[in-house]
């Protein structure tokens, strides 16, 4: 999930996004409902839910915080799609061959906590985020895969089963 063994040895200026970034990741559709993503924010202890498309095409990252702004009373007037909370906010993203100053630096202009990141066919494949980069400076190592090295990128996508009224 964190720095490399392998970044953790040369200079900061030469890391990669690809070598902090946070692989396994929890995703909604555009259509799931707001009530959907802040349950899964709160179970989970997640605090950012990429929203993609059924073929894992970014189209925003919500967070905690844009969700409590728009939450309303009572449980009904929160099933409106979470996609609906990505309208107005520009889609950021880095590369994962990009230095992970990058990310900082368009994280830092664009006052967020979370920048996507996507390959070159506009896929999510990793989630750069405060957390994972204060890590990553602390030397807490990357979670590997039984053959040592850092693991393909995961994405998850919860169903919900909702009772019959």
């Amino acid at each position: 999930m964190l720095a490399t063994t392998s970044a953790r040895t040369r200079p900061i200026e030469e890391w990669t996004v690809g070598e902090v970034m946070t692989r396994d990741l929890l995703t909604i559709a555009a259509d799931d409902t707001m009530l959907m993503a802040w349950e899964l924010m709160r179970s989970g202890d997640h605090h950012h839910l990429p929203v993609v498309t059924e073929h894992g095409h970014l189209l925003g990252v919500l967070d905690a915080e844009t969700i409590a702004a728009q939450w309303q009373c009572g449980p009904d007037r929160n099933r409106r799609p979470a996609g609906s909370l990505l309208q107005g906010q520009r889609c950021v993203s880095v590369g994962p061959a990009d230095p992970v100053a990058t990310a900082a630096q368009v994280m830092t202009r664009q006052k967020i906590d979370a920048v996507a990141v996507i390959d070159s066919h506009d896929r999510l494949v990793g989630l750069v985020t405060a957390r994972v980069l204060v890590a990553a400076l602390a030397g807490v190592p990357q979670q590997q895969d039984a053959g040592g090295s850092p693991s393909d990128p995961s994405l998850y996508r919860i169903e919900p089963v909702m009772p019959v009224r």
